[in-house]
């Protein structure tokens, strides 16, 4: 039996993007109200520019419809912001003492089915082309594409919704 690195990304990318949606919009936007909290914002902020860079990362790197070049940076400022997302969650966090013991372990299994989803790509991407199958890499890419888009959506306006909602209360106070 031939081991299938592309197999093995849309696994990892699909699984990634499952529990993603779990710690981006359940834990995150209705448990922790994160874009609701003062103190949270610029975690919150992170989270958007990370759920924005999604759908780009999805089409350069893993549908490899750009260059594999423009691909790896695409992860590399995806990487920069998960890092600086790392380094203020316990202060974001401090309303609650910070992180709960299983979303970080959540975020240590998303990082990891990340780091799998990259290298299986890279393998895949060094195999001769292929028919596309339902599981290949372009046919996951193309299911998540419109829900992707539809978290970096909710994120941006959730990231306006504070400042909305305070012109709002300044508009009726007047």
């Amino acid at each position: 039996m031939n081991f299938d690195a592309e197999l093995a990304a849309s696994v990892s990318l699909l699984a990634f993007a499952a529990l993603s949606f779990v710690d981006g919009v359940v834990l995150h936007f209705f448990l922790e109200r994160l874009p609701f909290r003062p103190g949270s914002r610029l975690e919150h902020g992170l989270h958007t520019a990370r759920a924005v860079l999604f759908a780009p990362v999805l089409l350069a790197f893993f549908d490899a419809r750009a260059s594999l070049a423009t691909g790896l940076a695409l992860l590399a400022v995806d990487l920069a912001f998960e890092v600086w997302d790392m380094l203020i969650e316990r202060q974001s966090r401090a309303f609650s003492g910070g992180l709960r013991t299983r979303e970080y372990a959540l975020h240590g299994v998303l990082v990891a089915l990340h780091t799998a989803a990259v290298a299986f790509t890279l393998v895949a991407r060094q195999a001769p082309a292929r028919t596309p199958t339902p599981l290949s890499l372009a046919a996951v890419t193309g299911w998540l594409l419109p829900g992707s888009t539809l978290v970096a959506l909710a994120h941006v306006v959730l990231l306006a919704a504070p400042t909305w909602a305070a012109h709002s209360r300044a508009t009726e106070a007047s």
